[in-house]
């Protein structure tokens, strides 16, 4: 299992979506905790401690960005050095250079590919870059 005993904490607000994610990740043996709607995202990131990798959906209800959310997680030093990737339905041609710009380790289209979105989620917490546009 590639990512056996992995603790990821999603932010996703589609309820479908994160149903898909979540299955994929739990299949290859990862822990997954979410939140839905960017509002409590440090607080249920800090219930979840120790964590391995934060996935963003970067579009979110309530004029909410994962740009902004990337931000208050980054302000928390507790959170230094975790990953953070944006999975997200965003035009690829524009979000990839502003997550880059912002400091996200990667990013990932939607939908996400079945068989291959494990393997990118495994490279990202081995160290690499994923930069992903479908």
């Amino acid at each position: 299992m590639k990512l056996k005993n992995k603790r990821i904490f999603m932010l996703e607000d589609n309820v479908a979506n994160r149903a898909i994610t979540q299955m994929l990740l739990e299949q290859h043996g990862a822990q997954v905790a979410f939140e839905r709607w960017g509002t409590d995202t440090v607080k249920r990131l800090h219930d979840f401690m120790p964590v391995d990798l934060i996935i963003l959906d970067l579009m979110l209800p309530n004029q909410i960005t994962g740009y902004e959310v990337f931000t208050k997680i980054r302000q928390q030093h507790e959170f230094d050095g975790i990953p953070i990737i944006a999975l997200s339905a965003s035009n690829p041609s524009e979000a990839i250079p502003l997550t880059r710009q912002y400091g996200f380790n990667g990013f990932i289209s939607k939908p996400v590919d079945y068989d291959l979105f494990p393997r990118q989620i495994a490279d990202i917490l081995s160290g690499e870059s994923i930069w992903h546009q479908g």
